[in-house]
């Protein structure tokens, strides 16, 4: 099975890629629209996904987990 892993243009991963990523990006996106678009605090997003609320604003502020892939590339088996 290939598997692919993201990255940015330096070549080092991101999102969910990363290695000590722990949340998938599918949340992190749903996260941002529910605050974004529907204006939900940072405290209740934290209680709703069962995380800690200042990684809840960090995510929503872009702090962290705001890069783009910039190519995917195939991940080495050992």
């Amino acid at each position: 099975m290939t598997v692919f892993i993201a990255v940015n243009e330096r070549g080092y991963r991101v999102g969910e890629s990363h290695h000590n990523s722990r949340i998938p990006d599918a949340v992190v996106q749903q996260i941002r629209e529910l605050h974004e678009e529907h204006h939900i605090g940072y405290r209740r997003l934290a209680k709703q996904f069962n995380l800690k609320r200042a990684f809840v604003q960090k995510v929503c502020t872009y702090a962290i987990r705001s890069q783009i892939p910039a190519r995917w590339v195939e991940a080495k088996r050992p």
